[in-house]
């Protein structure tokens, strides 16, 4: 998919960022320049496990954005898409496992350390543009939130479905919702858990616009991408600046709120119940 293009590990040009992990070659993040290395694109990638991001890919993840202007100084513009025809299908499922094992304490840090791994996206001084060529679900569809524009395909699958497994959602998913689509399609969403097409999302202002096919997601972006990076980078990085004061001045606060709940739902028997429904492909039956 990507031979012939300048195509990079984390692991490989970000040795300067010593929390990366070893991983193996199923799973990571890999990055690609464009533009002349004014538009970088971060693929997830968990092979078979449709993107589901690990501590180690989220890692990764976070060592790229956090000096995406020190490996690219070029850089005007972030992609974020996910490898083969998912975007990411949110935490894994062991680790969420896990969880229900940890005590709430220890669990509301696990969450909120989780969350940072990605939150570099509101503070990244490019604009970010989400891909998102399949399924976004749970974490994987907050992520996709963080970013400034969402592009997909009619046939994706968008959701954030955290109700239906038993917890809140998480990853500033209640804080973003509230602040990029109407309130109430935001609750709706949140609250039914449901999938929604990628023409569904669009209409709903979700996402920027859907796409006929999933391969036509990433060309749409780099296009769009090229249209922003022939702009002034100085007056780029000012205009980010000023709008990401206004929609994430608070996400911190909405961060603490969501892993305190979060604590909370891993103490209780339904997210067990729900966990085990979806390794069991089933519907969930909660005693509460």
């Amino acid at each position: 998919m990507l031979s012939g293009s300048r195509l990079l590990s984390t692991s490989r040009h970000l040795r300067s960022c010593r929390r990366l992990l070893s991983l193996s070659t199923s799973e990571g993040i890999d990055v690609k320049a464009e533009h002349e290395g004014q538009t970088v694109i971060v693929y997830l990638r968990n092979e078979g496990k449709m993107n589901c991001m690990t501590e180690s890919i989220a890692s990764q993840f976070k060592g790229l954005v956090s000096n995406l202007k020190v490996e690219y100084p070029k850089a005007k513009c972030l992609v974020v898409t996910g490898h083969g025809n998912s975007f990411a299908a949110g935490a894994d499922l062991a680790w969420l496992e896990d969880r229900t094992n940890t005590g709430y304490h220890d669990n509301v840090e696990i969450m909120k350390n989780y969350y940072h791994y990605f939150t570099p996206l509101t503070s990244v001084p490019v604009p970010t543009i989400a891909a998102i060529n399949g399924p976004a679900v749970g974490a994987g569809l907050c992520v996709a939130m963080l970013c400034d524009i969402r592009i997909t395909s009619d046939d994706s699958k968008l959701g954030a479905n955290f109700v239906k497994i038993g917890i809140n959602p998480g990853m500033g998913g209640t804080y973003t919702f509230f602040k990029k689509v109407p309130k109430q399609v935001a609750y709706e969403v949140l609250y039914t858990g449901r999938l929604l097409s990628g023409r569904e999302a669009a209409e709903m202002g979700l996402v920027l616009r859907s796409l006929p096919g999933r391969g036509d997601v990433l060309p749409n972006a780099l296009d769009l991408a090229r249209q922003i990076v022939q702009n002034s980078g100085v007056a780029l990085q000012e205009t980010v600046t000023l709008l990401r004061n206004q929609e994430f001045s608070q996400l911190e606060d909405a961060l603490t709120l969501e892993a305190e709940a979060q604590g909370r739902c891993f103490d209780k028997s339904d997210i067990k119940e729900g966990l085990a429904a979806v390794r069991g492909r089933r519907s969930p039956s909660f005693k509460n």
